[in-house]
C-alpha cells in the first residue's frame, strides 16, 4: 500500500490550514464589519422611540401581543400558538432528510472488503424550497408584527 498525495492538483490557497489562517480571516471581517456598524450608529443615530408600544409590554412580546390584538377570537389565537408551537417542537423531524451515496470509488474494493459504505449528505436549507419558505414567511410576519399598530 502507498500513500496518496492529496496535494498534487491543488492551489497553495487550497492546501492553506483551516487554523489559525482561515479563522484569522473571520476575526479580520468581524472587526471590519463591527467598525462599520459602530460608524453607521454614530453617523445616522436612529430616533428613541422607534416603535410606538405600550410600556407594560417588553419589546420581545410585541409580535405576540400585536397579533392578539389583530385575532379578536381567543380560541383562534391559542391555537395559532399551540400550532407554532408544535411546528417549533417537530421542526428537526420534518427536515431530517439525509441523502445517501456510495463511497466506493470502484469495484475491486468492493469485492475485496465485502462491504459497501456510505456516506450522509444533509441537504442545506435553502435547498429545500417548503421548509425554506416557511422559515422566511416566519420571519418577514414576525418583523411585520413588530411595527403593526393596532
Amino acid at each position: 500500500m502507498y500513500m496518496k498525495d492529496y496535494t498534487k492538483g491543488k492551489t497553495p490557497e487550497m492546501l492553506e490550514p483551516f487554523f489559525p489562517n482561515e479563522i484569522f480571516r473571520h476575526i479580520i471581517v468581524s472587526c471590519f464589519l463591527i467598525i462599520v456598524e459602530l460608524i453607521a450608529v454614530i453617523l445616522f443615530p436612529l430616533p428613541v422611540k422607534l416603535i410606538n408600544k405600550p410600556d407594560h409590554i417588553p419589546w420581545f412580546l410585541l409580535p405576540i401581543y400585536n397579533l392578539d390584538k389583530l385575532i379578536q377570537n381567543k380560541t383562534l389565537f391559542i391555537s395559532l400558538l399551540v400550532l407554532c408551537a408544535l411546528l417549533f417542537i417537530s421542526w428537526p423531524f420534518l427536515v431530517n432528510g439525509k441523502k445517501y451515496y456510495l463511497l466506493s470509488p470502484n469495484k475491486e474494493q468492493v469485492s475485496n472488503h465485502n462491504r459497501v459504505m456510505y456516506i450522509k449528505e444533509r441537504p442545506n436549507l435553502w435547498q429545500r424550497p417548503i421548509p425554506f419558505m416557511i422559515v422566511i414567511v416566519v420571519i418577514i410576519s414576525v418583523i411585520t408584527l413588530c411595527f403593526t399598530t393596532t
